[in-house]
């Protein structure tokens, strides 16, 4: 393949709130104070519900391509910087949610939509994830596996500061509900960069010929629990707990469209699967039952002309929690480190 990457947040200016409204409307610029009046709050259903053909929010409010992946329904304000989402999660095979990618996705699909409609960050600007932090409980299932209407309050600090660089910085608070029970409470840290920014700072990585590289061969897909291989996003190396990032454009999963780098979430599934593999090679047991904690910090962008490796190790948690920490290396730098900790204890809120 020889297609010309696009930006991976590169999007059309004048973007609807809602995939079904009129497309001369435009992103909002950020409220004055007389407009910044709490809305009165709406709850969604809580369980399974019927939802005929819902609509959902533009999809490049949240940097897809694929209408079918967005999970933001809706929203209003509850005050200067205080949201309630309505997001609505997929039917579920098992009815086990959420999983803690599905969380994530959550996560980031409401921070983007807030900061480019409510606070006025421009569509071609680009979205770098320095942080995510969250906690799920073990289950969200309150009957049967059909889809999911849920609530998410989120607070926002946009005016927390600058990072090293000088680029802007961005502080959420989240707290996810299935009506009054708490299943996810999340913080994360992004920053927001200009595209004159930064072209300068991607350099000559801005526009790799996308698909040209080497896609070597998976792991089994019952070795890090997946169906089939098209899902599997790591090869073997010759180390037990080292494995190497496989970077198939093919896998709708880690690429929802043409990019320059891999996207954070992309490495959260790497890591999610690198924490399943070395389970397997060591041929552990379940997990221990509880919470979910997840630690993801991102110190350097991953390039897809040289091998990335991900390299497991124990975490060190409380007597009935366990945890692994996956650490992403490319060029002999550290790149990622993703933690995962089960059994931790219970989501308050």
């Amino acid at each position: 393949m020889s297609v010309t990457v696009q930006q991976s947040c590169t999007l059309e200016p004048g973007i609807p709130k809602s995939a079904g409204a009129s497309e001369a409307a435009t992103v909002p610029s950020p409220r004055s104070p007389a407009e910044q009046a709490v809305e009165p709050r709406g709850e969604p259903a809580a369980g399974p519900v019927v939802l005929p053909d819902r609509k959902r929010i533009a999809k490049e409010l949240v940097h897809l391509h694929d209408e079918a992946s967005v999970l933001v329904v809706d929203w209003v304000r509850r005050g200067p910087a205080e949201f309630t989402l309505t997001v609505e999660w997929p039917a579920s095979a098992s009815g086990d949610r959420p999983d803690p990618e599905l969380a994530a996705h959550t996560l980031r699909q409401c921070g983007l939509a807030i900061s480019h409609a409510e606070f006025g960050v421009p569509l071609d600007h680009q979205s770098l994830l320095r942080n995510l932090d969250f906690s799920i409980a073990p289950t969200a299932r309150p009957e049967g596996n059909d889809p999911l209407l849920l609530s998410v309050d989120l607070r926002c600090s946009p005016e927390n500061g600058r990072d090293a660089r000088g680029h802007g910085c961005e502080a959420m608070d989240f707290t996810v509900r299935a009506g009054a029970r708490t299943i996810i409470s999340a913080r994360s840290l992004a920053t927001w960069i200009s595209p004159g920014v930064y072209r300068r700072l991607r350099g000559a990585h801005l526009s790799p010929r996308w698909g040209d590289w080497e896609i070597p061969a998976p792991v089994a897909p019952s070795a890090v629990g997946r169906s089939g291989a098209g899902e599997v996003v790591l090869a073997a190396t010759d180390a037990p707990d080292r494995w190497l990032l496989r970077n198939d454009p093919d896998n709708k999963e880690m690429f929802d469209h043409p990019v320059d780098h891999v996207p954070g979430l992309g490495l959260f599934t790497a890591a999610c699967q690198a924490a399943r593999a070395a389970r397997t090679a060591a041929s552990a047991g379940d997990l221990p039952a509880g919470t979910v904690d997840v630690t993801m910090a991102y110190s350097r962008y991953v390039e897809f002309d040289a091998p990335c490796f991900l390299e497991t190790a124990p975490l060190e948690t409380a007597s009935v929690a366990e945890g692994v920490e996956v650490t992403g290396v490319q060029e002999g730098e550290v790149a990622f480190r993703i933690g995962l900790r089960h059994g931790a204890g219970s989501v308050t809120g």
